[in-house]
């Protein structure tokens, strides 16, 4: 692991999946306000996206300010891995994804933190900005509170996760030519079909946050072995009707994860928020 990022000293690894890693550090001096952990997540390799382009994409998100969506830091460019790469960096102490949660984190804490990255999503949505890339790899839980307590999946010291303490992790660049598909990212699972035909809007959002929530609720996304398909047989297989969530699920959950999943954007939920007070609803009673 690389020990610099610009002037930021990294003190560890948070999420290293080749797509979109993620690494804590320390917070650089020159930026004021403290030396407590900051968030770098590495977003892409600088051939598939033009700095300049790059930038203004981050200008945008970076004018959305929620408490669930992360707080900016600077976004730039340097060498990680070997690699000339794009970064953005973030004040809020990210301890890990939903993707790897531990098994203390109990169902209703997954289901809230699912619920913020929504509200997350519908606060990009009231912008105009589309995320485009949510899955449970997205979903950053934060450190910090005294809610429900898991024991930390980070190497080290013990951790915090307040039950639905999360944001939502800034979408990973691609190539403008291909799909975001063919980069890895998110997983081909969790893209509405729309999406895929350029015909994308705040209903892929929702789309993503169904198969989340049928992920965590079950274990497995409505498309098992799609990643392995090309994007042309996996948008095939994308348009037919999504697996639904398995009968054991409550009816609050699985009912949301059919609505989401709709083939039909006019028959999902409307707003991202909508999405979330029901996933908080149906975490109060699981």
């Amino acid at each position: 692991m690389a020990s610099q990022v610009a002037d930021y000293e990294i003190t560890g690894t948070v999420l290293d999946d080749s797509v979109v890693p993620c690494l804590r550090a320390r917070h650089p001096q020159r930026l004021g306000g403290g030396d407590g952990p900051v968030t770098i997540w590495i977003l892409g390799p600088l051939a598939r996206a033009p700095w300049a382009a790059a930038r203004a994409r981050f200008e945008l998100l970076a004018g959305v300010r929620n408490q669930n969506l992360p707080e900016w830091l600077e976004a730039g460019t340097g060498e990680w891995a070997q690699r000339p790469v794009i970064w953005v960096s973030a004040s809020t102490p990210v301890i890990g994804t939903l993707a790897s949660a531990p098994p203390e984190m109990g169902m209703p804490a997954k289901l809230r933190a699912v619920a913020a990255a929504a509200r997350g999503a519908h606060a990009l949505h009231d912008k105009g900005q589309l995320h485009g890339a949510i899955c449970p790899q997205a979903v950053a839980l934060v450190a910090g509170g005294a809610e429900a307590q898991a024991t930390s999946f980070i190497p080290g010291p013990l951790a915090v996760i307040p039950v639905g303490n999360a944001v939502l992790a800034p979408p990973p660049l691609a190539d403008g030519e291909r799909p975001v598909a063919q980069v890895g990212y998110p997983p081909l699972g969790y893209m509405d079909p729309q999406l895929l035909r350029g015909e994308g809007g705040r209903w892929s959002d929702i789309w993503a946050l169904g198969a989340t929530v049928r992920q965590v609720s079950t274990g497995s996304v409505p498309f098992p072995g799609i990643d392995d398909l090309p994007v042309v047989q996996a948008l095939a297989q994308l348009l037919m009707a999504p697996v639904p969530a398995p009968a054991q699920v409550p009816a609050a959950v699985s009912e949301l994860v059919r609505a989401c999943l709709d083939a039909d954007p006019a028959n999902r939920p409307a707003t991202a928020s909508e999405v979330a007070d029901r996933l908080d609803e149906a975490a109060a009673k699981w």
